[in-house]
């Protein structure tokens, strides 16, 4: 499974609103938003932020391909913070 449907299914699992999550993770509410409709691309420091709010493991979140092509696009200057 993706990563936009795993932190959409683990988040509603635990009754969480993106909101919430947000809150929790440090992140800001759109970047949750946007990482549930695959617009953007989660980085290292994003999923262990995510998976520590939910309280999992990184790789119940994301795969280390998804991650590492996030981290690629990042360090290239392609993704903004």
């Amino acid at each position: 499974m993706a990563f936009p449907d795993n932190l959409r299914r683990i988040r509603l699992g635990q009754f969480l609103s993106q909101a919430e999550l947000a809150r929790r993770s440090g992140l800001h509410a759109l970047t949750i938003t946007r990482l549930e409709a695959g617009r953007t691309a989660p980085s290292t420091r994003t999923v262990r932020a995510l998976a520590q709010a939910l309280g999992i493991s990184p790789a119940e979140l994301a795969t280390p391909q998804e991650v590492a092509e996030a981290d690629r696009h990042h360090v290239q200057g392609q993704v903004h913070p």
